[in-house]
């Protein structure tokens, strides 16, 4: 193999697939995805002895790096680190890294889905990442700390972006070597994207959020969701997590007076009969200018109480890093271009 010209260098971990034979190629991306710099003693020690040829193909790539970059890296004070990732166009998105071993990854620049309570959708969406640019969200985070599970639940509408996303979620299994049952893919769902799910080779676990179980409020909290009848979404979620073996999880922001009363709690336990999930009461993280608050603790063990008195499983989120604007619904576009 004739060493590349610096003109055809490709720049992030794809860049790598093109520049090397395939074996050698994928040994490459494993050991930068581990947050190491693959030298050649590392290809001699697994049988894969590079060429001259081949060996500056890997400096030259090595000059030029992944496709994204840290802009800014922020601490919280229980240990989550927020990273601002620059693209390849000046775009910016936001990764989490949580000390629990999990990394919280962006789909798309903005979120078109628009709901009311998410700082995600203020501005809309401005374009899809590439499966390059979602999978070196996880390298960056593991440069930061351990890694080893996945969630798609960052910036975007992960359904929107659906081909980009399954290829990262095949890649982070091949080359970041977490499997799929350590990845959850996080939705507001829609009948044909899940079902369209279903027949990838490689599939995560599934989050549906639901945030309310009647058709026209969820209409209003969450506008530009898919308009498919909650209990249409909610089947074909049950019919994905059949095929892949976990079960849903049903996701809900808790929003003092607008989806945490007793009426809720029957709609939900209603909708979610005989469906094999859990639900995940997410605690409100403030988003400035929102007019939203979380419902006081005992209203939300409560709730928790109530639905387990029916028969199916909840349990409470407090998320990550809320002080570093890092939690569940406080990512959004950043010194935008």
């Amino acid at each position: 193999m004739n060493a590349p010209s610096p003109s055809v260098v490709c720049s992030g971990l794809s860049g790598l697939q093109r520049m090397l034979p395939a074996g050698k190629a994928l040994l490459a991306r494993r050991i930068v995805a581990a947050g190491g710099i693959p030298d050649e003693a590392q290809f001699d020690r697994q049988g894969l002895r590079l060429t001259a040829g081949e060996a500056q193909a890997l400096r030259d790539w090595l000059a030029v790096g992944l496709a994204t970059t840290v802009v800014e890296q922020v601490r919280a004070a229980d240990g989550t680190v927020k990273l601002l990732l620059g693209l390849f166009d000046g775009k910016r998105v936001e990764t989490v890294a949580m000390p629990v071993g999990a990394c919280c990854v962006s789909t798309q620049v903005g979120c078109a889905v628009g709901c009311r309570f998410c700082a995600s959708g203020l501005f809309g969406v401005e374009r899809h990442l590439s499966s390059d640019e979602i999978v070196e969200q996880v390298v960056h985070a593991r440069r930061v700390m351990r890694i080893d599970r996945v969630v798609f639940m960052g910036m975007g509408e992960p359904s929107h972006n659906l081909d980009n996303v399954m290829a990262a979620v095949a890649r982070i299994r091949d080359e970041v070597l977490i499997s799929p049952r350590r990845q959850t893919f996080s939705t507001v769902g829609g009948v044909r994207a899940l079902e369209r799910m279903r027949g990838f080779a490689v599939r995560p676990c599934l989050a549906l959020s639901l945030h309310v179980a009647d058709d026209a409020r969820r209409r209003e909290l969450l506008p530009n969701a898919h308009k498919d009848p909650l209990r249409d979404i909610v089947a074909a979620a049950d019919a994905y997590s059949r095929d892949v073996g976990t079960p849903v999880q049903f996701e809900w922001t808790l929003l003092a007076g607008v989806n945490d009363g007793e009426a809720d709690v029957e709609q939900l336990c209603e909708l979610l009969q005989g469906v094999r999930g859990f639900v995940n009461f997410i605690v409100y993280n403030p988003v400035e200018g929102l007019p939203f608050a979380a419902p006081p603790r005992e209203r939300i063990v409560a709730m928790v109480r109530a639905v387990k008195a029916r028969g199916i499983l909840a349990t409470i989120r407090d998320s990550s890093g809320p002080d570093a604007q890092a939690a569940c619904g406080q990512l959004r576009l950043r010194d935008r271009v």
